[in-house]
């Protein structure tokens, strides 16, 4: 029982993996104007480790379905052992995103100071911001004056010369709710993929401890 139980726990593993493999990529080819403009923070470090975890747990999930199904005492504790090692693994992410969320945020304030006073060699990072995160200016719309770009309006509009038109939103605050929801996110899933790895871990202690007693049985 324990055998299927692991093998279709081992199912459920690979589609974990499936998961943080999207949402790393999702997050990537999405907010990538926002993630190029951070780059000083590394804010691309999350993601990019999703993408990483996510392939090797879908790895790791197919070699367990099948020490499981073999029963190979062997096959059986090394993927316990790996599976322990990137349990660990993200656990510690998870955390370190919840506690670091703050400091990102303070370090991506002073950052758009920064870029906000050369925004005129910045447009094209600016335009990309405003659009993924539907703001305008720094602090409000009128921070453009009257030169409002067309980035500040929804795509409906041909251009954006009215203030009534533009995205009320100011960017400082939809950065800052952005890397809250970000930390959010990412801290919540990597905890939550731990914690079903966890049940996935012990199932495969149990199984290999079953084997190697059978194999003493039989010896």
């Amino acid at each position: 029982m324990v055998k299927y139980i692991l093998f279709i726990f081992n199912l459920i593993c690979a589609l974990c993996g499936i998961a943080l493999l999207s949402v790393g990529i999702a997050v990537l080819l999405k907010y990538d104007d926002i993630i190029r403009a951070f780059d000083e923070i590394n804010v691309n470090v999350a993601p990019i480790l999703f993408i990483v975890i996510g392939s090797i747990i879908f790895v790791i999930a197919f070699f367990g379905c099948c020490g499981a199904i073999r029963e190979s005492h062997c096959m059986v504790s090394t993927y316990a052992a790996i599976l322990f090692i990137i349990l660990v693994c993200e656990v510690i992410l998870g955390v370190l995103i919840f506690v670091n969320v703050k400091d990102v945020q303070r370090h991506t304030e002073s950052l758009l100071q920064r870029l906000w006073s050369t925004r005129v060699n910045h447009r094209a990072l600016w335009d990309g911001i405003q659009s993924s995160l539907e703001c305008c200016g720094l602090n409000n719309a009128s921070d453009w004056g009257n030169n409002l770009p067309k980035s500040c309006c929804p795509s409906r509009y041909d251009t954006c010369h009215n203030l009534l038109a533009a995205y009320s939103k100011p960017c400082s605050s939809a950065v800052r709710e952005f890397i809250q929801q970000f930390g959010t996110i990412f801290g919540s899933t990597a905890l939550a993929v731990a914690g079903i790895q966890l049940v996935g871990f012990i199932f495969s202690c149990i199984l290999a401890n079953s084997i190697r007693n059978q194999e003493r049985r039989y010896a």
